[in-house]
């Protein structure tokens, strides 16, 4: 077997050529990985002139929280003692001894133990006297007017009108026309009513002021009611304080 030197030749410069660029490309590519992997020089100037930003340090440790009230906007725990000279004004959050926070007036029985703020005191006994003297006032009114119109008509018809005058009288009128004015049936039984109405009314509006009753009263109220009789006034005086 005999080889012949030209192909040899020829095969041989062929490896040898793709060994060398083999060795090339891996010398290449490891080197452009190193110069990726590797951080620019603090300080470094790209190729357009402008500075590299040095790179982001660890931030910086946090310090403990400020203590409950310290913090600005808070306001003090419960218990916090105020400073050195302030004091609330005389009588802020003590309640009075002076006078019981209660009832102004309370009813009363004999025998019953006086609580401490409070005095007995004689009253009139207002339903009555409020009662008694609107139903005397309200029937009384209206047998005036009914007396003044009758009066007045029986004028027209040419009579005297007298007749009817008693109905002026308090009390005892309607019981006086009666007879005056000869009533008969429905008048006699009108007449009838008014004057025991306006009676009704007067003995309520008496018995009220002079039966009075028994009231426990709060020290810091002062408030009577006295009648009020004179040559022209009769009625009520309410005098005191609250």
């Amino acid at each position: 077997m005999h080889i012949h030197p030209g192909q040899g030749a020829s095969a041989h410069p062929s490896r040898a050529l793709f060994a060398s660029a083999a060795s090339l490309a891996a010398l290449l590519l490891s080197a452009s990985s190193a110069f990726a992997q590797a951080p620019p020089p603090a300080g470094a100037v790209d190729p357009a002139g402008a500075p590299q930003a040095e790179p982001y340090g660890a931030p910086p440790a946090y310090g403990a929280p400020a203590q409950y009230g310290q913090q600005p906007g808070y306001y003090p725990p419960p218990g916090y003692a105020p400073p050195p000279g302030y004091a609330p004004p005389p009588g802020y959050g003590q309640p009075s001894s002076t006078y019981p926070v209660g009832p102004r007036i309370m009813n009363y029985e004999e025998g019953q133990a006086v609580p401490e703020g409070y005095r007995v005191e004689e009253r009139a006994r207002r339903g009555l006297v409020i009662g008694g003297a609107v139903t005397f006032g309200v029937t009384y009114i209206l047998s005036a007017m009914v007396g003044l119109v009758a009066e007045s008509a029986d004028r027209a018809v040419g009579g005297t009108g007298e007749s009817y005058i008693p109905l002026y009288i308090p009390l005892a009128g309607p019981f006086i026309t009666i007879g005056t004015a000869d009533a008969k049936g429905g008048g006699v039984f009108v007449l009838m009513v008014d004057g025991l109405a306006q009676v009704a009314g007067a003995a309520m509006f008496i018995g009220g002021l002079a039966a009075p009753q028994q009231k426990l009263v709060r020290n810091d109220v002062s408030l009577s009611v006295k009648p009020i009789v004179t040559g022209d006034t009769v009625g009520l005086g309410v005098s005191g304080s609250l």
